[in-house]
C-alpha cells in the first residue's frame, strides 16, 4: 500500500517526538525536515532524531518545502506563524500542528475564515492536535459523557512540577513562573491564554449539543519563600512559583465546563511556598465529571519515572499524537478545518496487517 508522505517542521522538543514517530510508522514516509538553526541544517532526520539515519536531510529554506511533495505537514515552531500555515495548506498539503485552533471559531474567526479559505484553496485539511489542549482537555472528556446523563459540571485539571521543563519561554511568559504578581497581571498572553483555554471548552459544549453563554477566568498566584533552581534558571523569592490559572464557561443549561492548570516549581510538599494549595497528584491530569454519575479519571505516567522523564513522555505525547492523525486528516472529506468532532478515532499504528472479517 502506499503511504502518506509527511514533512517535519520544526525540531523542537515536540517537534524531535513527532519526527521520531513519522520516521517509525509504518504508513508514514518522510519527505522534508524543516529546521531553523544553522547547527541542525544539513543533519540526517535520524540523527537528528536519534535514530538511524534516513536519507532525508534537514533544510531551514520554506521555499523549498513548499514545493516538496507531501501529504501533509506536521507543523510544530513556537511561535506559531498563521500565515505560513495557509501558504502550506494552499499548496495542497494537509496540515496538523500542536498550536491553537483547536476549535477557532468564536475565539479567533478572522484566523478561522483564513484557515478556512486556505484549505478549500488547496483542496485539504487542517486539524490542531497535541495533549492538552488537544487531548485531555476536549477529546477525552467528551468520550466520557457518553457514561453520564445529566451533566453539571465538566472539570480538565493539569498538574505539572516544572522545576525540570527547560523552555524558558513557556514557564517565564506562558506560565508566568518567575514573574511577580504584578507583572504577571500586565502580561498581554492573558487575553492570548483565555482564547487558548476557551475553544476546547466550546468544543466540548458543540460535542454536548450546547453553546457557551458566560466566561469567567481566574489567575491565583503562590509565592517562592526562597530562592528555587530550575532548569530555566533561579525562581527568585518573592516571584510566582506557583500559578494556578481557571478558565470557565457555561452552558445556557447551566453546565460548568472548567479548565484548570497547577503549574508549580516545587515538590508536591510545597514547603518553598509561602502557601499551600491541594494538588490533586504530582503530575498528570485528571477529568472530574459531576452530575448523575460522578467520575474521576486520573491519567499520568509511572510514579517510579523520574521528573525529568515524566516530562519527556508528556512532551512525546503530543509529537505521536500528531502523528497518528495523519491518516484520519488526510482522509476526510469536505475540506476544512477538521476538529475531534469530524474526525473518526485517532489511534496508534503497529503495522500494516487487515483482518478480514
Amino acid at each position: 500500500m502506499s503511504k502518506y508522505k509527511v514533512i517535519q517542521w520544526a525540531t523542537g522538543v515536540v517537534g524531535t517526538a513527532a519526527l521520531k514517530g513519522v520516521i517509525r510508522h509504518p504508513k508514514l514516509e518522510l519527505v522534508g525536515v524543516k529546521v531553523y538553526s544553522d547547527e541542525k541544517a544539513g543533519k540526517d532526520a535520524g540523527e537528528l532524531a536519534g535514530l538511524q539515519n534516513t536519507g532525508v536531510v534537514a533544510i531551514q529554506n520554506i521555499d523549498a518545502i513548499i514545493a516538496m511533495e507531501a501529504d501533509c505537514v506536521l507543523y510544530c515552531p513556537m511561535p506559531w506563524d498563521v500565515a505560513e500555515i495557509c501558504r502550506l495548506l494552499e499548496s495542497g498539503k494537509h496540515v496538523i500542528t500542536p498550536c491553537p485552533y483547536w476549535y477557532p471559531f468564536f475565539q479567533d474567526k478572522e484566523a478561522a475564515e483564513q484557515l478556512q479559505a486556505a484549505c478549500q484553496s488547496g483542496k485539504v485539511n487542517f486539524h490542531a492536535s497535541g495533549c492538552n489542549p488537544g487531548g485531555i482537555a476536549e477529546r477525552f472528556p467528551l468520550t466520557f459523557t457518553g457514561w453520564c446523563n445529566r451533566i453539571d459540571r465538566i472539570t480538565m485539571t493539569e498538574c505539572g512540577d516544572c522545576r525540570t521543563y527547560s523552555s524558558e519561554g513557556v514557564i517565564r511568559e506562558l506560565m508566568n513562573l518567575g514573574k511577580t504578581p504584578e507583572e504577571a497581571e500586565n502580561n498581554p498572553i492573558k487575553e492570548m491564554l483565555k482564547a487558548f483555554w476557551y475553544e476546547p471548552i466550546e468544543m466540548i459544549a458543540e460535542g454536548l449539543g450546547s453553546e457557551v453563554v458566560e466566561y469567567e477566568a481566574r489567575h491565583n498566584y503562590i509565592l517562592a519563600n526562597q530562592d528555587i533552581d530550575t532548569a530555566v534558571g533561579v525562581i527568585e523569592k518573592d516571584t510566582i512559583a506557583l500559578n494556578n490559572y481557571l478558565h470557565i464557561g457555561r452552558t445556557r443549561e447551566g453546565t460548568e465546563i472548567i479548565q484548570e492548570q497547577i503549574w508549580y516549581m516545587d515538590d508536591i510538599e510545597q514547603t518553598r511556598l509561602q502557601k499551600t494549595m491541594d494538588i490533586p497528584r504530582r503530575s498528570g491530569w485528571r477529568i472530574k465529571i459531576e452530575g448523575d454519575v460522578n467520575l474521576i479519571v486520573d491519567i499520568g505516567f509511572p510514579p517510579e519515572l523520574s521528573q525529568e522523564e515524566h516530562v519527556a513522555q508528556g512532551m512525546s505525547t503530543t509529537g505521536f499524537h500528531l502523528v497518528n492523525s495523519v491518516p484520519a486528516v488526510c482522509d476526510a472529506s469536505d475540506y476544512g478545518i477538521k476538529t475531534y468532532l469530524d474526525l473518526p478515532m485517532v489511534t496508534g499504528c503497529m503495522g500494516n496487517h487487515t483482518v478480514t472479517r
